[in-house]
């Protein structure tokens, strides 16, 4: 069952009220998805995921399908893993240093210019929170801009501020390649924030000195409307999951995981009445031919195309911010 507020501030809109209910039903599920991601997973798929573009920090991309329940129901996911070498980090307060970006300066400063005039990264905006006695708010304007120190979540009222933020996050990277032709679409997404995804741990391994997991779910709700059937707001149950880890030699690396659950059920989304030109096509093959050309190849395909897609944006988000992070440290050694 969803925790969802039942008493709203007066000047929360039908919006706002609307978008806290659809933010507590994405915590509640997104916690049961996390402890399928966190246990055992007998029966994973992992395949490579091929990026078919050149990044500048050193990467690689694997992708997974799985079974998992939520809610009491079976539900298929589908997700992908990506490790980049981020950076270095050679100074003696180095663990402190880095808790600080991941925390205060991460996603704020995740956004900036290419030498085309396009705008690259995540353009960040909070709207709505919950503090952690379960009070609702809303930011006011001059607060909109960017993302909240993530060390002022907290479950405790002792310890921390707020229960969950909402941010809307602008995506720019989702770039469309065919042949000689490239399309910038526009996609945003509504995510929150909260300590139930978050996680440090001091020395992991014996090559680690520090590791920093900061998380959200998807809400359902596209902020910008789409045709596509999977993606932002019609992912279902979704979680992203950030890992800065510290090493022993000062080396930087990252770890992002994304996972949704069910696994895309649709291509493209011209409304409920209308079925998927691709998914649909392949399960009426299939069912014309009492099962002898299965419409699974074709939906791994898709769906791994899709995990592809995604791990190229964000590896876009990586390539932008390892110039933030060199910037951000010059910073901080003035």
């Amino acid at each position: 069952m969803s925790s969802s507020p039942t008493t709203f501030p007066s000047d929360f809109s039908a919006q706002d009220r609307f978008l806290a209910e659809k933010t507590e039903e994405a915590l509640v599920r997104g916690v049961e998805l996390q402890a399928w991601r966190d246990g055992p997973k007998p029966g994973l798929r992992v395949f490579p995921l091929d990026l078919a573009k050149k990044f500048k920090l050193e990467n690689r991309a694997e992708g997974y399908f799985g079974e998992t329940n939520i809610a009491g129901r079976p539900r298929s996911v589908m997700g992908a893993k990506q490790f980049v070498k981020f950076g270095r980090l050679d100074r003696a307060n180095a663990a402190e240093m880095l808790k600080e970006f991941v925390y205060k300066e991460f996603l704020t400063r995740a956004h900036w210019m290419y030498p085309d005039g396009y705008p690259g990264g995540f353009t960040v905006e909070q709207s709505i929170y919950m503090t952690t006695d379960g009070v609702l708010g809303k930011f006011g304007p001059e607060q909109s801009a960017g993302c909240i120190d993530w060390r002022t979540l907290g479950s405790d009222p002792e310890s921390g501020k707020y229960k969950w933020v909402l941010l809307t996050l602008q995506i720019h990277d989702f770039v469309m390649e065919m042949g000689p032709v490239k399309k910038r679409l526009k996609e945003a997404a509504c995510v929150a924030p909260s300590p139930r995804f978050m996680k440090i741990r001091e020395t992991p391994n014996d090559d680690c000195v520090l590791s920093i997991q900061v998380g959200y779910p998807f809400v359902e709700f596209a902020p910008i409307p789409n045709i596509f059937g999977f993606g932002p707001g019609k992912f279902g149950i979704a979680l992203k999951y950030f890992t800065f880890n510290l090493m022993k030699d000062g080396e930087v690396t990252t770890e992002m995981d994304f996972l949704a659950a069910p696994r895309c059920e649709k291509v493209f989304d011209f409304g409920k009445m209308i079925p998927d030109p691709l998914y649909g096509t392949a399960d009426m093959v299939e069912m014309l031919t009492l099962g002898m050309v299965s419409a699974s190849p074709f939906h791994d395909m898709m769906d791994k195309g899709m995990l592809e897609t995604h791990c190229r944006v964000h590896q876009a988000l990586m390539d932008g911010l390892g110039d933030v992070w060199v910037t951000w440290l010059a910073e901080q050694a003035g």
